[in-house]
C-alpha cells in the first residue's frame, strides 16, 4: 500500500476517534476544509473507506474500513533497521559535519535506544530515521545493531552533551508524562473545581492580563555568548508582570468586578521541538513544569487579593505537544500544568478556605479557548496564535480572521505565538498580539522577525467596559530589576 504522509496520518487518526466533519477536523489540524478533503481523498485511494452521517446541516465522516496491511493506519516496520546495504565510509568522522538531527541521533546512540525511542525523539517515521542511520553510516560514523542488547547503538569517544543521555530522558519524560498526568485526572475528579461566578456593574470594568511564551527551558545567549534569559530567570519575569499587571491596574483608576489571567500557552518548552533546540535546553521537562507552579500560584494569590473575583483562562501551546505512551490524546505540557495548578487551587480552597473567588477555563489541546468578560455580555478569543498570522494585510489573512469572527463571534482575541506585539489593524473588533519574554534569537527572529530591543515586551494588560476597550497596557522590562 502506499505510504501514508504525516498529515494524512493525523486526518486518519481525526476520523478514528468517532465521527467528525471535515471543518471540525480542519480546524484542529490548522488547514483549510479543502485540504481534509484532499486528503481523504488520498487515503480513499490507499484502501481506506470513509461513512458519512448527517448530523443537522453538518456531514460527519467515519473510518469504516481499514486496508489489511495497515495496523491502525501505520504500516508495519521492522523492530531494527536494516543498515546492511550501507557500508561505514573508510574516513574519520566528524561533530562538525552533522545536521541539527544527526547530532540528536548520534548523542542518543552513544549509550544506544531502540528504534522506536529514536522516531519518538525526532517525532519522524522510522524509514526516515533509518535513512538518518544510513547516512551516519556513509559519513564514517560505525552504526551497528546489538540485537542482543536490542538496540541501536554507536563506536564514539566523542560525546555531544555532558549532561545526562538523552535516550534516557526520553524514557523518564515518557514516564513522567503517563504518572503526572494519570494522577492529574484521578485528584481532580475528587475535588470541587474553581468556578466562583463572573459579576458586572454598571459602571465597573474588568482587568485582563494576558501573558504567553515564557518557553521555560530554553537558554538565550547574545552575540558574546552571555545568557540573557534561562529558566532560573522566569520566576522573577513573572513575579514582575504580576507586580506590573496589578501597578497598572491602579494607574487606570477604575472600578473593577472581574480581572482575567490569560494565559496563552507555551509555559514549557519541551524537548526536540525545533531542529538545535537541544543546545539551548537548560531544563528538561520536569523541571521546566516544577519551575513554573509557584510564581503562577503567587500570581493567583495576588490578582485574588486585589480583584473581587479572578478568572484564570488557560490555552494550550504549539511546543508542548506529545504522544506519550499510555496518555491521553489531549496530553499536552501547558495542559498538564495547567491542571497541576488548578488542583492545588482546589486543594486550597476545599482544605484552606482559601482563594475561593477564583474561576478556572481550560483549554483542551485544540487552537482557542472562548471565555466570558463582562459577567458574559461580553466574549473573548484566546488563542495560542500558531494558526494564524499576526496581520491581516492580505485578502486571504483578512477573510482568516472574519471567518474566525463568524464562527465565535468575539468581542476581543488575543493571540501569542509570533513573540511580537500590538494590535492587529483590520476592520473588525480588536485583535490583540501579545509578546514573549523570551529575547529575539535564532529561532524567535526565524518565526517572529522580532528584533532585540532595550525593552523587552513582557506581557499586555488592559481594560474592557460593556462598551469594549478602554486602554491598552504594555508590558516591557523598563522596571524590571532581575532577582
Amino acid at each position: 500500500m502506499p505510504e501514508l504522509t504525516d498529515r494524512q496520518r493525523d486526518v486518519l487518526a481525526e476520523l478514528t476517534n468517532g465521527p467528525a466533519s471535515t471543518g471540525v477536523i480542519a480546524d484542529e489540524l490548522g488547514v483549510t476544509q479543502s485540504t481534509i478533503v484532499d486528503h481523504m481523498t488520498a487515503l480513499r485511494e490507499a484502501g481506506y473507506a470513509f461513512e458519512k452521517e448527517r448530523d443537522g446541516n453538518a456531514v460527519e465522516w467515519t473510518l469504516v474500513e481499514t486496508p489489511p496491511d495497515a495496523v491502525d493506519g501505520t504500516p508495519d516496520e521492522s523492530e531494527f533497521p536494516d543498515l546492511s546495504d550501507t557500508p561505514v565510509a573508510d574516513e574519520e568522522p566528524t561533530t562538525d559535519e552533522l545536521t541539527n538531527r544527526e547530532r540528536v541521533v548520534v548523542s542518543e546512540l552513544e549509550t544506544g535506544a531502540t528504534l522506536p525511542e529514536l522516531t519518538d525523539r525526532l517525532d519522524e517515521r522510522q524509514s526516515i530515521v533509518t535513512e538518518h542511520l544510513r547516512d551516519l553510516r556513509r559519513s564514517g560514523w560505525k552504526v551497528y545493531i546489538d540485537e542482543s542488547a536490542g538496540h541501536v547503538g554507536i563506536e564514539s569517544d566523542r560525546p555531544l552533551r555532558s549532561s545526562e543521555h538523552k535516550g534516557t530522558r526520553t524514557r523518564k519524560a515518557n514516564r513522567w508524562w503517563e504518572q503526572t498526568h494519570n494522577s492529574l485526572v484521578r485528584g481532580f475528579h475528587a475535588l470541587e473545581a474553581p468556578n466562583a461566578p463572573l459579576t458586572s456593574t454598571d459602571d465597573g470594568e474588568d482587568w485582563v492580563l494576558h501573558l504567553t511564551d515564557l518557553h521555560a527551558g530554553d537558554r538565550v545567549r547574545d552575540d558574546e555568548g552571555n545568557v540573557v534569559y534561562s529558566t532560573d530567570q522566569i520566576p522573577s519575569i513573572i513575579d514582575y508582570i504580576t507586580q506590573q499587571g496589578l501597578s497598572l491596574a491602579e494607574k487606570h483608576g477604575s472600578d473593577y468586578d472581574t480581572a482575567h489571567l490569560l494565559w496563552g500557552g507555551d509555559f514549557v518548552t519541551n524537548e526536540g521541538i525545533y531542529e538545535g533546540q537541544f543546545e539551548d535546553l537548560d531544563a528538561w521537562l520536569d523541571e521546566q513544569h516544577e519551575s513554573l507552579i509557584d510564581p503562577l500560584i503567587r500570581q493567583l494569590k495576588a490578582f485574588a487579593e486585589r480583584f473581587g473575583t479572578v478568572q484564570v483562562v488557560c490555552q494550550v501551546g504549539n511546543h508542548g505537544q506529545h504522544r506519550a505512551s499510555g496518555t491521553s490524546r489531549q496530553a499536552n505540557a501547558d495542559l498538564i500544568l495547567y491542571k497541576s495548578i488548578r488542583n492545588v487551587v482546589s486543594q486550597l480552597r476545599e482544605h484552606a478556605d482559601v482563594l475561593d473567588n477564583l474561576r478556572f477555563v481550560i483549554g483542551e489541546a485544540q487552537p482557542y479557548r472562548n471565555f466570558e468578560l463582562r459577567g458574559g455580555d461580553l466574549t473573548g478569543h484566546l488563542r495560542h496564535g500558531q494558526h494564524r498570522r499576526p496581520q491581516a494585510e492580505t485578502s486571504a489573512r483578512d477573510k482568516e480572521w472574519t471567518k474566525t469572527l463568524l464562527d465565535h463571534d468575539f468581542d476581543i482575541a488575543l493571540m501569542g505565538h509570533y513573540h511580537i506585539s500590538g494590535r492587529i489593524p483590520w476592520d473588525g473588533p480588536p485583535i490583540i498580539v501579545s509578546p514573549s519574554p523570551k529575547p529575539a534569537g535564532e529561532f524567535v527572529e526565524t518565526i517572529g522577525g522580532r528584533l532585540p530591543s532595550n525593552n523587552q515586551g513582557v506581557a499586555t494588560a488592559f481594560g474592557v467596559s460593556d462598551a469594549g476597550l478602554t486602554g491598552v497596557f504594555p508590558i516591557d522590562t523598563r522596571r524590571y530589576g532581575g532577582e
